[in-house]
């Protein structure tokens, strides 16, 4: 395939995974980018085909080991059947 078909694929991928993660507010008024790790790597374990076992580990792990938020304070449940809803689309 095309490079440049392939980054934009990319690209258009990423921007929905950031503005689902920008809907769980996690950081009021927190700018777009901010889960940025977050979101390439979801999207790189999401093209690898991983298992939502493992979707929900790196959600769980990136929220409370580089944000620094407690497990009580996250809906990690919700927030991976969101993403995995969207990958399903």
């Amino acid at each position: 395939m095309d490079r440049k078909f392939l980054q934009n694929q990319y690209n258009g991928q990423l921007r929905i995974i950031r503005k689902i993660i920008k809907s769980w507010n996690l950081i009021p008024g927190a700018p777009l980018d901010e889960f940025n790790a977050l979101a390439h790597k979801l999207l790189k374990h999401l093209s690898e085909g991983s298992h939502i076992i493992k979707i929900r580990e790196i959600i769980t792990s990136g929220l409370v080991l580089r944000y620094g938020f407690f497990n009580h304070e996250i809906d990690t449940e919700s927030f991976t059947n969101e993403i995995m809803d969207w990958l399903r689309d």
